[in-house]
């Protein structure tokens, strides 16, 4: 037979504390959130290592603390999850430094593609891809558009 005790008086609610998880103030046993969850993005460093997190952060190197912090995201729900993953951030370090390098192989292959279509090109259209690809020391998947100026309106008659 169970013991029923008021639930207004104090024992009984040092009871129900016990039966709240500790994540709503109780002493009970944590449940599996999902959320808050943090998520990760991986970078190319200045001496061109590419990395998730600085391992100096843990001794508290300010640059390598700020790096890390720049790697990580925490995402709070279904939606911030789906859009950090449509944005690039991966669900763990080792998956984001995976995911970044496929990303920078898709960037080598669309520029060599690139490069084998500029064979056809005008004299003066490769001398802007190659204006374009000296411009830097990355890979130019696209050489930017230069834009046509042309004057407004319509153009005068010429009155012979």
């Amino acid at each position: 037979m169970a013991i029923v005790h008021n639930p207004d008086s104090d024992y009984a609610r040092e009871l129900e504390k016990w039966n709240q998880p500790t994540t709503n103030g109780g002493f009970g046993a944590a449940r599996f959130e999902e959320y808050p969850l943090m998520v990760f993005k991986a970078f190319k460093r200045d001496n061109g290592r590419v990395m998730c997190g600085d391992p100096l952060a843990t001794v508290g190197d300010a640059e390598g603390e700020a790096f890390s912090r720049s790697c990580q995201l925490i995402v709070r729900n279904n939606d911030e999850r789906d859009r950090a993953m449509a944005d690039g951030w991966s669900v763990a370090p080792n998956k984001a430094i995976e995911k970044f390098e496929h990303d920078m192989q898709s960037i080598a292959e669309v520029t060599a593609q690139r490069h084998f279509a500029d064979q056809g090109l005008s004299d003066l259209a490769k001398a802007e891809a190659t204006q374009a690809d000296a411009a830097t020391h990355e890979q130019v998947p696209a050489v930017p558009i230069t834009p046509v100026k042309r004057k407004r309106g319509r153009p005068r008659k010429i009155k012979v």
